[in-house]
């Protein structure tokens, strides 16, 4: 008997969270917004950089992973775009 108490008590909390968009089993979680997610960087692949023109690593690998022209940033082939910042 406790145990579908416990079930229906659970079950009428997680109804209640759901229409407040929370959920009981995580309570920091929100339903999903429309507003769009800003990205801490700027980076674009129009204009085409290279690697004098690149200010970090972070930066280098995601132009090479991105960017239809990243594969020119690693000269030797070796999957380490600009050797000079990402050593």
């Amino acid at each position: 008997m406790k145990f579908v108490l416990a079930f229906v008590v659970v079950l009428a909390s997680t109804a209640a969270s759901a229409a407040a968009g929370t959920s009981p089993l995580f309570p920091l979680a929100r339903a999903p917004t429309s507003a769009p997610i800003s990205v801490a960087q700027s980076w674009s692949c129009s204009p085409r950089k290279t690697c004098g023109r690149i200010n970090s690593c972070e930066e280098a690998v995601w132009y090479h992973r991105n960017c239809s022209w990243g594969g020119r940033l690693d000269g030797d082939k070796d999957g380490v775009p600009c050797e000079s910042l990402c050593r």
